[in-house]
C-alpha cells in the first residue's frame, strides 16, 4: 500500500501535460482491448454462422460455388457442401471436367448458359441437369455476376431439385394420362375450388358442350349466369356441390346439359370431395358422362317393354300400372273404364284371314287413340279385347257422350286389300271411384256389364249399376 501510494504521489507530482498524456494512452489501450475482443467475438460468430449454413446446405443437397462466367465456367471456389453434393473431390473434378462447371452440365443447358449476356450485377436463375457421381441430377443455379480482378465471375448457390422434378414429371404424366383417357372416352373432367368458388372444366369440354370452361363465383350465382345446364336442372346441379361441400358425400346424379348444337342432352355427373388431413373438404373433382344415347335407348326399351308389339298400345301389364297410377295420384277425380270386345272377331279371321284380323285390330287401336285425349289410357289386354280409361269425366251426360263416341269409332268399317270389313263391338263400362278403387274391381264390374251387352245382342254399351247388383242398358 505504501508503494502504491508513493507511485500515485509521484504521478501527481508530474507536470499536468504529462499526466494527460499518460491518461490518454491508458484509455487508448483499454479501447483497443475492447475492440480486439469484439472482433474476436464477431469472428467466432461469423464462423459459427458459416458452419450452420454449411450444415444446412449439406442437409438439403446444396452448395456454394464461384465460377468464371465465360469459357468453360472455371470454378474458382466451391464449398464442402458442393463437393459432397456432386460426390467428387477437387482432383476428380479437375480430371473429369477440367474444373469447369459448364462441362458438368448437359450440353443443351451448358449452351444455354454460355449464350446469356452476363455483365456485372446480372442475376441468373436456371434449372439445369448436372452430372454427379450418383448420376444426372436436376439443380437450380441461382446467383449474381460480380467482377474480381477484371474477370466477371458468378457467385451462386446450387440446390438439388431432382425429387421435386421427378414428382412434377409424374404429376404431368398423370395429367396427360387423364387427358388422353377423357379424350378417348369423351368424358369431361371438372374440379371445383371451394375457397375461390371457381368451377373449371377440362380442355375437351367445348368439344361437346356449350358454356364456359371456367365459371367464377360458381355457388354465389355464377352457375345461373352461365346456364350450360338446363334451366330446370340448374339449381339441382348447384345443390350437388352444396352437399359435397357441407357433407363430404359422393354424388351420382343425372341432369341435362346443353351440347355444342344447342340441344340439351342427358348427362351423368359423378363427383367426389377432396379432403385435407383434418377431414375438411377443400376441392371437388368429378366427371361429366354423356348418357343421352343410353338414356334414349333405355326409354326405347322401356317403351318396347310396355307396348303391345302389334298395335303399339299399352300391353296388359302396363295398362294396369298406368290406370292404378292415375287413381293413386287423383283420388278426388272421376275416371271411366271401358272394356271393349270386337263382335264376332273369329268370323273375321275365318273369312278374311288372320292378317286381315290383325289389320282390323291395328285400325281399331288407331281410331280409339285418335278419338280420345293423350291423357287417356288405351291398352290391349287380349286378342280382340281392349281397355280404354277416360280420365276426369265428371258429368253423367259426358259419360254417355264418351260411350257413344267410342261406339261410333268401333262401328267404322276397315278396308283391307280392296275389301270392306264391317265390324262392331260390345262395351262394358265402370266408373272410378263409384264402382271400385282398384283396377281389378273396375275391370270386374266392366266385365259384368260387357257380358250383359253380349247377352242382349252385342253392338252396344252398358254401364255397370251396383245399386241393385245388376247391369242395365244405358241408352
Amino acid at each position: 500500500m505504501k508503494l502504491s501510494f508513493n507511485i500515485l504521489s509521484g504521478l501527481l507530482d508530474l507536470p499536468k501535460p504529462v499526466i494527460v498524456t499518460i491518461s490518454l494512452s491508458v484509455f487508448a489501450v483499454l479501447m483497443l482491448a475492447v475492440f480486439v475482443y469484439y472482433m474476436w467475438r464477431n469472428q467466432e460468430r461469423s464462423a459459427e454462422i458459416a458452419r450452420e449454413v454449411q450444415s444446412i446446405t449439406n442437409e438439403i443437397g446444396a452448395g456454394v460455388v464461384e465460377f468464371i462466367a465465360h469459357g468453360d465456367g472455371y470454378i474458382t471456389y466451391a464449398s464442402k457442401g458442393f463437393y459432397k453434393f456432386i460426390g467428387y473431390e477437387y482432383e476428380e473434378l479437375k480430371e473429369l471436367f477440367d474444373n469447369g462447371i459448364y462441362r458438368m452440365l448437359e450440353e443443351k443447358d451448358a449452351v444455354n448458359l454460355k449464350s446469356k449476356e452476363i455483365a456485372i450485377g446480372t442475376h441468373i436463375k436456371e434449372e439445369v441437369a448436372m452430372k454427379t457421381r450418383q448420376g444426372t441430377k436436376w439443380v437450380i443455379i441461382s446467383g449474381n455476376a460480380v467482377q474480381k480482378k477484371k474477370i466477371i465471375t458468378i457467385s451462386a448457390v446450387i440446390v438439388d431439385i431432382t425429387n421435386e422434378k421427378l414428382l412434377n414429371e409424374k404429376v404431368a404424366l398423370q395429367r396427360e394420362r387423364y387427358r388422353l383417357v377423357t379424350e378417348l372416352s369423351n368424358d369431361v373432367i371438372f374440379d371445383y375450388d371451394i375457397s375461390d368458388d371457381i368451377m373449371n372444366m377440362s380442355e375437351n369440354y367445348n368439344t361437346f358442350y356449350m358454356g364456359s370452361t371456367c365459371i367464377k363465383d360458381f355457388l354465389a350465382g355464377g352457375h345461373t349466369n352461365d346456364p350450360f345446364v338446363a334451366p330446370e336442372d340448374t339449381e339441382k346441379f348447384a345443390e350437388l356441390f352444396r352437399i359435397l361441400v357441407s357433407m363430404g358425400d359422393r354424388v351420382d346424379e343425372q341432369l341435362r346439359i346443353q351440347n355444342i348444337n344447342g340441344n340439351y342432352v342427358w348427362c351423368r355427373i359423378i363427383a367426389m370431395p377432396v379432403k385435407d388431413s383434418y377431414g375438411m373438404v377443400k376441392e371437388v373433382i368429378g366427371k361429366i358422362i354423356n348418357i343421352d344415347l343410353h338414356k334414349k335407348e333405355l326409354a326405347r326399351l322401356e317403351t318396347k317393354a310396355m307396348r303391345d308389339p302389334l298395335t303399339g298400345a299399352l300391353n296388359k301389364e302396363y295398362t294396369k300400372i298406368f290406370i292404378e297410377r292415375y287413381m293413386e295420384e287423383n283420388p278426388d277425380k272421376n275416371g271411366m273404364l271401358f272394356v271393349v270386345d270386337i263382335d264376332k272377331f273369329k268370323e273375321v279371321n275365318d273369312t278374311y284371314g288372320h292378317i286381315a284380323g290383325d289389320n282390323v285390330i291395328i285400325e281399331v287401336i288407331k281410331a280409339i287413340t285418335k278419338s280420345f285425349r293423350s291423357s287417356d289410357i288405351v291398352g290391349r289386354i287380349g286378342g280382340d279385347e281392349f281397355v280404354v280409361f277416360a280420365c276426369n269425366v265428371q258429368k253423367k251426360e259426358d259419360q254417355i257422350k264418351q260411350a257413344k263416341k267410342l261406339q261410333d269409332v268401333l262401328r267404322q268399317p276397315v278396308e283391307f286389300n280392296g275389301r270392306i270389313i264391317h265390324k262392331s263391338a260390345s262395351i262394358g263400362i265402370s266408373m272410378f271411384p263409384d264402382h271400385g278403387s282398384t283396377y281389378e274391381e273396375l275391370v270386374e264390374c266392366a266385365d259384368k256389364a260387357l257380358y250383359a251387352v253380349k247377352g242382349s245382342g252385342r253392338d252396344a254399351f252398358i254401364m255397370y249399376d251396383d245399386s241393385n247388383e245388376r247391369v242395365k242398358k244405358d241408352l
